[in-house]
């Protein structure tokens, strides 16, 4: 039997194949440990790390938070959970004739709940360990979010100064029903509600959004700096219709202590009407490499769009429209389109698929901005290209509309996905690495793959 490595990268499997893994990638603390079968996600990683009495430490790679697990005298199976630290909890791995036995110390005279099993608490669980990076890597991993995170759909992130501002969807079923939100955090970890602007009010808030679209709801809202003034896109609509017209706000200052804080209706930008072929709705700005000033924008129908804006006014500088993300199948399900830029790139982030079925993020990257955005096999993102970079899996309910933060030499791509059985949207943030220029989240398809080439 081969002896393990301090500070290898296994996967743990028992004797049925399955393989021990944070349930729903870690995204809280003291969330279950579960046997799922093996599909290359980062959530069933482990890195082991030995103390100074020979006892391991198995650190969870999705979102290096570490395997606790504690002995109840009423249960067959030891609870295991994930728990975090600089330094985790450390078990006796103890060889077998079959493979390995994690030996669970301490017991708690309690009943608990009912959970998956995955450790037996007398004879112990025999697994086997499999080697598959003997040194640390660079591996994406999730952040463990904390504070107001809940009802957070369509989050972009924002850095001014020391802090982090997210400007998103308010999702739920109460007084903040699709509001646009904005959350603050000095860390990107603990998160709190900040400011609410344009409430669902009736009348709508101005009278512009009842004239065009009466009855709209407020979606979508985006975050950018340029022309001396912060500036808020959104777009006024009604679900399934392209009955829409993109607004903008705008301020001087994102501190709310100044006396000068004013969120100020600049009225449409751009508007569709039943009958049109594209949708004026998730629009993003982004800066060129030219210093232009350009929006992503669009869904469903005829696809995403890119056009520049007029650095002056935050309005369309000229009637030129290109198309960057199509899908054939009706309902043409491509959406929340976001661009970043990286090495001379731009790179396209959207959401394709129905939601009921495979909904997830796929990129593509192009030197002009204008497109054709190609994926890592390079097919057009207009002919079904995308290569995923956020996956539909379990843990993972619907996640799409991603957007990146760019923070030094560091990415972050943010997204949302539906828990407590599709109830409510929460906030996630994965850290990206690069492979051969192209990233990589901690949710994505088959982050483990590069070790099994």
């Amino acid at each position: 039997m081969n002896m393990l490595v301090n500070g290898g990268i296994y996967i743990i499997r028992d004797q049925e194949g399955l393989a021990l893994a944070g349930d729903n990638f870690g995204f809280h603390e003291a969330e279950k440990v579960v046997m799922q079968p093996y599909s290359q996600d980062l959530n069933q990683a482990w890195q082991l790390k030995q103390n100074e009495e020979g006892k391991w430490g198995l650190m969870n790679l999705a979102a290096r938070q570490w395997f606790y697990s504690f002995t109840f005298d009423q249960l067959a199976y030891a609870p295991c959970f994930l728990v975090p630290g600089e330094k985790g909890p450390a078990y006796p791995v103890l060889p077998c004739e079959e493979g390995y036995k994690i030996e669970i110390l301490g017991q708690y005279v309690q009943s608990m709940g009912a959970h998956q099993p995955v450790i037996r608490s007398a004879e112990g669980t025999i697994f086997t360990f499999e080697l598959l990076h003997e040194g640390p890597c660079d591996l994406p991993h999730m952040l463990v979010l904390r504070g107001d995170t809940a009802n957070t759909g369509v989050s972009e992130l924002f850095k001014d100064g020391d802090w982090y501002y997210c400007i998103c969807d308010r999702r739920n079923a109460h007084e903040n029903r699709e509001r646009v939100g904005i959350k603050r955090s000095k860390d990107l970890i603990q998160w709190h509600d900040y400011d609410f602007l344009l409430p669902r009010s009736n009348p709508r808030p101005y009278p512009w959004m009842e004239e065009h679209v009466p009855e709209c709801d407020i979606w979508c809202p985006s975050l950018d700096y340029f022309g001396g003034k912060y500036r808020i896109y959104y777009a006024v609509t009604k679900i399934f219709k392209n009955t829409t017209v993109m607004g903008q706000l705008s301020n001087v200052t994102l501190d709310k202590n100044d006396p000068y804080y004013n969120w100020v209706d600049e009225g449409p930008v751009m508007i569709t009407r039943e009958g049109d072929d594209w949708n004026a709705i998730d629009p993003h700005v982004i800066h060129t490499y030219d210093g232009e000033i350009w929006m992503v924008y669009g869904s469903a129908w005829s696809g995403i769009k890119v056009r520049r804006i007029n650095e002056e006014t935050g309005k369309v500088y000229d009637d030129k429209v290109y198309s960057v993300c199509y899908r054939e199948e009706f309902p043409h399900p491509a959406e929340g389109g976001y661009l970043f830029k990286r090495d001379g790139w731009y790179y396209l982030v959207a959401a394709v698929e129905r939601m009921d079925q495979n909904y997830r993020a796929v990129v593509g990257r192009s030197r002009d901005i204008r497109g054709p955005y190609l994926d890592r096999d390079g097919v057009d993102m207009m002919k079904e290209g995308g290569t995923t970079i956020v996956e539909h899996k379990r843990g993972l309910c619907y996640p799409g509309h991603s957007t990146v933060l760019q923070d030094g030499d560091q990415y972050y791509i943010v997204f949302e996905h539906k828990g407590g059985r599709c109830a409510q949207v929460e906030l996630d943030i994965s850290t990206l690495t690069w492979e051969d220029g192209w990233p990589e989240s901690a949710a994505g398809r088959r982050v483990l793959a590069r070790f099994e080439k």
